[in-house]
């Protein structure tokens, strides 16, 4: 029995290492599956996914989730720097429910726009612009208009 846990240890750990290795961008080539692993497939759904995270204080997928139309602030920024941002929005995010209304209006070329209403934030119920900007198929948040969840307003 041991042994099979260390062997189960063992196993977490390399493909620990091996996920980190893909997320840090250290490999050589193009992979689907790593371009998979940044953005989300719709406006709303990045949102959405944002903010559950938010809630669950998952900085890392927060950081996957956030960009603009040049692609994941990760790439340009660093995991460290962009977590760091993405501690700092999920104590504003913080929430206990939340409904996403699509805008059937882009902002610009490759932008939506997506309204939270979110219930249970620290100054109360709160009305909050998303912008999401699209990056080859991929959709991340790119701006967060947080008057609601800052001002006390709501």
């Amino acid at each position: 029995m041991r042994a099979r846990n260390g062997s189960w240890l063992a196993t977490a750990v390399a493909l620990s290492i091996a996920t980190s290795a893909c997320a840090s961008g250290g490999g050589g080539g193009e992979s689907p599956t790593i371009e998979d692993a940044y953005g989300a497939l719709t406006a709303e759904s990045a949102v959405g996914q944002f903010l559950d995270a938010a809630k669950r204080n998952d900085y890392g997928l927060m950081a996957r989730l956030f960009g603009t139309v040049e692609g994941p602030a990760i790439e340009r920024l660093g995991r460290v720097e962009v977590e760091q941002r993405m501690f700092v929005l999920a104590s504003i995010l913080r929430h206990q429910s939340y409904s996403l209304s699509p805008m059937g209006v882009a902002e610009a070329e490759g932008k939506r726009r997506v309204i939270a209403e979110m219930v249970g934030t620290r100054n109360g119920d709160a009305t909050v612009p998303f912008v999401a900007a699209s990056n080859r198929g991929r959709w991340f948040v790119e701006q967060i208009m947080t008057d609601d969840l800052t001002s006390g307003g709501g």
